[in-house]
């Protein structure tokens, strides 16, 4: 997601010339392999202002963890002139994911993390130079990303047009929840449907679900054989076991994943505002009533995983209710909570919304870098957009 330092950079934007920082005293390039250690230690000390202050760990191979993102990533750095300073990063990574139905290949724009005293407007212009540059290298008729909700400055500024900035088009809300793994649903399954854990046998018939079931989406991704479990593929570290079917007699209708990536990818969180620290006890109580999700002391690894492959054959809500159910009930005595991620017209998130949980929004937007917005205007919007949480 781009990160809430773009509002901090705006600041400037009326005012580019009185600029506290000169673009030009940095220097910009791609990360190399010899680049990791300082890429990990920059994720680490560069987190998400908030009340819970987040950083996102990819430990221990910063750009082998972007292979679940796509086929490939650039990864965007700029340092200081004087000292050789990391000051900023940003990448860009290319899949495949079926637009109006048919595959083609998308970029996404993420990991954008900037140093607070290099902040500015002119910075930012620079920097979105750079990407259009680095855009020539794996073309693409657009590019996707997500901006937090309640970032309204840096949303005002990037749909400006004005430094050079790309077009951002809004698509809509898309809406993540950390969902408690210990309350009880309501739910009371009416259909026959029998559930099993995938196997390496199921590879075939399960790619074949998903790309057929999946193209009805805007933005659901292309998987192949290959993308499942192995270094290098879209489903990395994913195991066929996490994979769980549901069969209406012999036919398959609906794919669901419990995809624990921490072994490559994490979320930390690295501090709360002074009123959440001295209250976290208190409000810890309070989930634990409620079933809800508790606050980890800082600097802990959150314990979770990612619901993933949300596959259902008519956005069935029986379906997926009781595929989620079992997901959990295998689960719930191995992670404190689980991320998953639905655009706000998907008919399967009041099945989420319906639990305990807490929301995190966040605008999806394309990015039309032409002039005349043409391939936006050619994306069908009657068709409901799927974002791969996991990948993001």
């Amino acid at each position: 997601m781009i990160s809430d330092c773009v509002s901090a950079m705006a600041v400037n934007l009326e005012n580019n010339s009185q600029s506290a920082v000169n673009a030009g005293n940095f220097r910009f390039g791609l990360a190399r392999r010899e680049d990791n250690t300082e890429l990990l230690e920059f994720s680490a000390k560069t987190d998400m202002p908030g009340a819970i202050r987040f950083s996102f760990d990819r430990s221990p191979d910063y750009l082998a963890a972007l292979h679940v993102e796509g086929f490939h990533s650039d990864v965007l750095i700029c340092r200081e002139n004087k000292t050789g300073r990391l000051v900023a990063t940003g990448h860009r990574s290319v899949k495949r994911v079926f637009v109006n139905g048919e595959p083609a290949a998308v970029g996404y724009l993420g990991g954008l993390r900037v140093e607070p005293e290099v902040r500015s407007a002119s910075f930012l212009s620079r920097g979105y130079a750079q990407l259009r540059e680095l855009r020539a290298g794996h073309p693409t008729p657009f590019d996707l990303t997500t901006i937090m909700e309640d970032n309204f400055q840096a949303r005002i500024v990037l749909v400006s047009r004005r430094l050079g900035l790309p077009g951002y088009s809004d698509f809509g809300r898309f809406c993540c929840v950390a969902l408690s793994l210990q309350a009880k649903s309501n739910h009371r399954a009416g259909l026959k449907i029998f559930l099993r854990h995938a196997t390496r046998a199921d590879a075939e018939n399960v790619v074949a679900f998903l790309n057929r079931e999946g193209r009805v989406k805007q933005f659901f991704p292309e998987y192949r054989v290959e993308d499942f479990g192995f270094p290098g593929g879209l489903l990395s570290h994913l195991d066929w076991k996490d994979v769980l079917l549901a069969f209406r007699g012999a036919e398959l209708v609906g794919v669901l994943a419990a995809w624990d990536q921490r072994a490559f990818r994490r979320w930390r969180v690295t501090g709360y505002a002074r009123w959440l620290r001295w209250s976290r006890n208190v409000l810890n109580l309070w989930a634990r009533l409620r079933r809800m999700p508790l606050l980890p002391r800082p600097g802990a690894p959150l314990n979770y995983f990612v619901l993933s492959l949300i596959c259902i054959r008519d956005n069935n809500r029986e379906v997926f209710n009781v595929l989620l159910d079992e997901i959990i009930r295998t689960r719930q005595n191995r992670y404190a909570f689980f991320l998953a991620g639905l655009h706000e017209r998907d008919l399967l998130l009041p099945e989420l919304m319906a639990r305990s949980h807490v929301s995190l929004a966040s605008r999806l937007y394309v990015v039309d870098w032409g002039n005349d917005n043409c391939a936006t205007e050619k994306l069908d919007r009657r068709r409901v957009p799927y974002l791969e949480l996991g990948s993001l």
